[in-house]
């Protein structure tokens, strides 16, 4: 079923809409445009939230019944998915379509990406959620009542008439243009956010009081938060799964960019992953609550922003190495192109790492010679080996592999990211194979990806103030940061 603006209109001039929506009045907007919009200066305060790999165990979603051959697969499924997702972002400011047929589901494969809870409203509304931790998206949302059509979630769906903290936004709210955004009726600011694959959310801009945990004890209320309340949703989301995006890209309206946010993020978060479905604890923090171990070597490099297209975390990619070789690329081929298109982002929705399709037969040829003078020759496709990755290998016998693969490295503007073995190879111990943990993209349109997989035992600082800046540093993130 495809769902529109128009429809969501239609809906909310019905019975269902004006005895919901309609009053929340121009008048009690005021002072919540005059908050959102007021710069506060940042404090030292700060928050962490505990971020969730749904591989995990850990996770309140974990499924063990699947193979890990099925939950391998599934993940390739989903990077793809997330790839169209990240292509359908640029081909925005290009001339180019999207081709529905080469599309994987995006929304529906949102229980296999990072989570964090939070508490949403106040009274009765009050609600913890899980929500997909996305930092190419911007607008954080969950479902509200009346919420019709809708999926299925484990946890009641918000009221917003239940909590004395909620409001809709009007039409005029400085959040609200063009084309998520539109003026619906009785003045609200409604919005449609479109997905790749076909699936939407629709509902009302609204702001409301979010809960999260103080790093000094009890908890932090942040008021005025803006999220959109979704009303209408068009896809098969899955249950038990989260129920919204908590989003962190670039846009005014993502919550690092919010004001209202700023006291508490100041406009920067940090996060270090493990290796997936590992049983270790993780956090996303924020603010005061970023903190580098005394022996990490801190580099930094800019992030790129663009007056077109996604505001996402783009960096400027130099070159990569192969342990210590450096591996000679075009210039240019990892920018932006004029169209909107190319570049490359960090991005924690992705999985593994995609290069653009040149770039990528460049390293694997490179990889090639390196284990041909090693006596190695590739698995020849649709064998046993890891179903969907590309350049795979029978391990030697007797032979550790830390003593076979090569390291690899990663040059930005000013600042190198080391990538151990692990982090280059998916290594299948049982099957006694290895396989190249990164994939080519063919559309010129896509951008090249820094994903998961390769962001392990590494910590990020995103720090979005004074035009934005990355920070990077090795660390054992197993022992908490």
């Amino acid at each position: 079923m495809s769902l529109s603006l128009k429809t969501l209109n239609d809906m909310e001039s019905s019975q269902i809409f004006n005895q919901h929506l309609i009053s929340y009045s121009v008048l009690i907007f005021l002072p919540v445009l005059l908050a959102t919009s007021q710069i506060i200066p940042p404090t030292k305060h700060g928050f962490s939230l505990k971020l969730i790999d749904p591989l995990s165990p850990l996770s309140p979603f974990f499924n063990p019944n699947l193979t890990d051959t099925e939950r391998f697969n599934r993940i390739l499924k989903s990077d793809r998915g997330r790839l169209r997702y990240l292509t359908s972002l640029n081909a925005g400011t290009t001339n180019f379509p999207i081709d529905p047929t080469e599309i994987q589901p995006g929304l529906s494969s949102h229980d296999l990406s990072y989570m964090v809870m939070t508490g949403i409203g106040t009274g009765a509304a009050f609600q913890n959620y899980y929500l997909h931790l996305d930092t190419g998206s911007s607008l954080t949302w969950i479902q509200c009542e009346p919420c019709h059509p809708c999926f299925q979630q484990q946890q009641p769906i918000f009221n917003p008439l239940n909590s004395p903290s909620y409001l809709s936004l009007m039409a005029f709210h400085p959040y609200c243009r063009s084309p998520d955004y539109q003026p619906g009726p009785n003045g609200l600011c409604h919005f449609s956010m479109f997905y790749a694959d076909g699936t939407s959310a629709n509902g009302i801009l609204s702001s409301e009081t979010f809960t999260f945990p103080s790093s000094q004890g009890g908890n932090i209320q942040v008021p005025n938060v803006v999220f959109g309340c979704t009303h209408l949703t068009d896809t098969d989301y899955p249950l038990g799964g989260p129920v919204g995006i908590f989003g962190l890209d670039l846009e005014q309206e993502s919550f690092i960019s919010q004001p209202s946010c700023a006291p508490v993020t100041g406009l920067r978060f940090s996060y270090c992953l493990v290796e997936p479905g590992s049983n270790i604890p993780m956090a996303l923090r924020f603010g005061a609550d970023i903190t580098w171990p005394p022996v990490a070597r801190v580099q930094q490099t800019q992030i790129l922003r663009f007056s077109t297209g996604p505001k996402q975390y783009y960096v400027n990619l130099t070159g990569i190495s192969i342990d210590d070789t450096s591996i000679y690329f075009a210039p240019g081929t990892f920018d932006r192109n004029p169209s909107g298109g190319g570049g490359f982002v960090l991005d924690s929705g992705s999985h593994f790492t995609y290069l653009p399709e040149l770039a990528y037969r460049i390293v694997r040829n490179a990889l090639v010679l390196h284990f041909q003078a090693r006596h190695l020759m590739p698995l020849v496709p649709g064998g046993d080996e890891a179903v969907g990755l590309d350049l795979c290998y029978d391990l030697l016998p007797n032979v550790d592999p830390k003593d076979l693969l090569p390291s690899m490295t990663f040059h930005f503007a000013g600042a190198d990211l080391p990538l151990f073995y692990e982090q280059v190879f998916h290594v299948d111990l049982h099957q006694q194979q290895f396989c190249l943990a990164m994939l080519p993209e063919t559309d010129v349109r896509a951008p090249g990806i820094l994903g998961a997989f390769q962001q392990v035992n590494t910590q990020f600082e995103f720090d979005t103030s004074n035009g934005g800046i990355l920070r990077m540093a090795t660390v054992d993130c197993a022992h908490g940061v």
